[in-house]
């Protein structure tokens, strides 16, 4: 008589910055793999901390009322959340647990409640926004949190190899994991229709804080279009 063995299946949470499919970052490192996560015996929760309304609202122009409320909400709800995080076996954590402040949500995970932190991130963000150098919001920011986030994590997913550089004096478990797009069910060109055939069509993805970037590329841009 046979036997069979059922591996119980790994429960994990994603606990992000922003709102689902709403930043490439969340799409192109885990957004894209829910079908496959499923496929492979995972279930999975996500936990932003904004909401979409709280998305929508952090880059107008003023409403610093507004915005220190969905700030305070986020807040609110990850304290909370540390009360639920007994059930999971792997906490997946994307960039950092709150976008201000010491990373004490990341302490309490590893260090009071044990858990297997996975620390993702794909950009060098224990560096200093140049345009926020010196500021408030850059101390409050806490960059130095980082290096801490990666010493306490049971593994570090990096999205090259400069940023697994920066991670492995601080941890051994570092992997160099690629930011991937979906070719087949997302950026497959036969999935839409093309409006100038025959034309080169050049895209671009990120977030309003890394639009400044775009800036200085328009002139070259500009001469692609009519060479092309």
């Amino acid at each position: 008589m046979s036997k069979h063995f059922f591996m119980p299946a790994i429960n994990i949470i994603f606990i992000t910055p922003y709102p689902p499919g709403e930043a490439p970052s969340q799409r192109f490192r885990f957004e894209q793999y829910p079908d496959s996560l499923k496929n492979n015996g995972f279930i999975y929760t996500l936990a932003p901390f904004l909401n979409k309304r709280g998305w929508g609202t952090l880059y107008l122009n003023g409403q610093y009322l507004k915005k220190a409320g969905h700030l305070m909400f986020g807040f609110i709800k990850r304290f909370f959340l540390l009360f639920t995080l007994t059930k999971y076996s792997h906490v997946f954590i994307h960039r950092e647990a709150a976008p201000l402040a010491p990373p004490v949500f990341e302490w309490f995970i590893a260090k009071i409640l044990r858990k297997k932190i996975i620390y993702d991130f794909d950009d060098a963000i224990w560096l200093e926004d140049p345009q926020e150098k010196g500021t408030l919001l850059s101390r409050l920011k806490w960059k130095g949190k980082v290096k801490n986030i990666i010493r306490w994590s049971y593994k570090v997913s990096c999205g090259n190899e400069y940023l697994a550089q920066y991670a492995r004096p601080f941890n051994k478990n570092v992997i160099v994991n690629p930011t991937t797009i979906d070719s087949e069910s997302l950026h497959n060109p036969t999935l839409y229709k093309t409006v100038n055939s025959g034309k080169v069509t050049i895209g671009w993805t990120g977030t309003h804080s890394t639009l400044p970037y775009l800036q200085p590329l328009i002139p070259v841009l500009d001469v692609l279009e009519t060479e092309l």
